[in-house]
């Protein structure tokens, strides 16, 4: 049905289209007809009232060397020395003045050209006129009709003509634009937009554009819902936490173990707060990402973290140092980085069994090293290293950030952040 519609309104736009163009053709070619004719009219007068004039100076030579009035002058132009000597039936010619050369349509029995001119022969002013009958010298009825008729079959041929390229053409502008809205209302996650060969240039580039905007989206769906399985994962498990730390206050007598019980619950809490702060931080940088200011990344923001991690590090028997060489600008707000560290520092954590962990900061880096078994032959080919490290991605990609999690020489990985 929606293809249908489609093909309807394309076949509206080519219609008018056509009739549009065709309208003007069909304007072009009356006024060029109306015109030729016109002309053709013109440039018959105009050769034969020329042929008059060139005869006038024949003529005087004829009359002064004593030719007889009336002077034939080939078969069409006869002349007279006086207008004593025009025959009664073309008396009127003697009304035009001295110098009319043009055709005479009426005041006389049929159309006639006349040249009225004046010449002197032994001392004496003579009037010389030079007739020639219309029938004689212009195209019959006849050959006026076969001319109209032929130039209406040509102006015909070519309007059609005409008609069939830009319908050809209207068609050709509109298939680019037609396949790509089909394409459009059934595109599919891996299939890109395309024109067909020979399009024009313009039509590429926005195949190549939508193709562009295709693929940041689909990029953009995934880092979302790879966003939204962390943020459900983030505050599921302190939730979870919290809820089986409560069960278990309400079981134990204990003071110890329901201290142990009320700090479980209090350090979820502020994870919990913690990731909450970091998406509403986010959020109002999404909405307002010309406003984003850098701020300095003071040590004591890096050493509450660490403070916070120093029982699930103590608990596993490894040492956490910081290596602080510089206080850098950054732009992530303060949940944001605790998140980024945060993720990078425990992913470090659960990959090694014994030895050092360390944090290095610099001006334009921040690098996690850890002294685990590495990075798995599965870990390497996949895309994430795990759902922590695809956040990380994600968030590093919000800010233009480059991340990387290679496996370091002698053991272990190094993760790094560069901005």
């Amino acid at each position: 049905m929606t293809q249908n519609r489609n093909s309807s309104t394309t076949n509206t736009f080519t219609t008018k289209l056509s009739l549009y163009f065709n309208g003007i053709a069909l304007s072009i070619g009356v006024l060029v007809f109306i015109l030729s004719q016109a002309g053709l009219y013109w440039l018959e007068d105009e050769i034969n009232t020329r042929n008059l004039a060139q005869s006038v100076d024949y003529a005087i030579e004829k009359f002064q060397q004593g030719a007889e009035s009336p002077l034939a002058i080939g078969p069409n132009i006869i002349a007279y020395d006086s207008s004593s000597s025009i025959p009664e039936s073309l008396k009127a010619l003697i009304e035009f003045p001295v110098g009319f050369n043009e055709e005479i349509t009426d005041d006389i029995a049929q159309d006639m050209f006349l040249s009225h001119q004046t010449f002197i022969n032994n001392g004496v002013t003579h009037s010389l006129y030079l007739t020639m009958e219309a029938d004689n010298v212009e195209l019959t009825s006849k050959e006026w009709r076969h001319i109209n008729i032929a130039s209406l079959v040509i102006m015909i041929i070519l309007y059609l003509a005409f008609d069939f390229a830009i319908s050809k053409l209207s068609k050709r502008l509109v298939q680019p634009v037609n396949q790509l809205s089909l394409q459009l209302k059934s595109a599919s996650q891996d299939k890109s937009f395309s024109v067909p060969d020979g399009s024009a240039s313009e039509f590429s580039q926005l195949s190549e554009s939508l193709n562009n905007y295709h693929q940041q989206n689909k990029q953009l769906i995934k880092q979302e819902q790879s966003f939204a399985r962390y943020a459900s994962h983030e505050l599921r498990t302190p939730l979870t936490v919290i809820l089986g730390a409560s069960k278990l206050l309400k079981k134990g007598d204990d003071a110890k173990f329901q201290a142990r019980q009320i700090e479980r619950i209090c350090r979820s809490a502020a994870d919990m707060q913690n990731t909450i702060d970091a998406l509403l931080s986010l959020v109002k940088q999404e909405q307002s990402k010309e406003n984003i200011q850098s701020r300095r990344l003071r040590t004591a923001e890096v050493e509450r973290l660490l403070e916070y991690l120093k029982p699930l590090v103590d608990s596993k028997g490894l040492t956490l140092t910081l290596k602080m060489l510089n206080e850098p600008l950054i732009q992530p707000s303060e949940a944001v980085l605790r998140m980024l560290l945060s993720n990078l520092l425990h992913n470090a954590i659960n990959a090694t069994e014994s030895g050092e962990i360390s944090l290095t900061i610099d001006s334009n880096s921040i690098e996690v090293r850890d002294s685990g078994s590495g990075l798995s032959e599965a870990e390497s080919a996949s895309d994430g290293h795990g759902l922590g490290l695809q956040i990380v991605d994600a968030l590093c990609q919000r800010y233009n950030w480059s991340f990387n999690l290679i496996e370091a020489e002698d053991s272990g990985c190094i993760a790094s952040l560069s901005f």
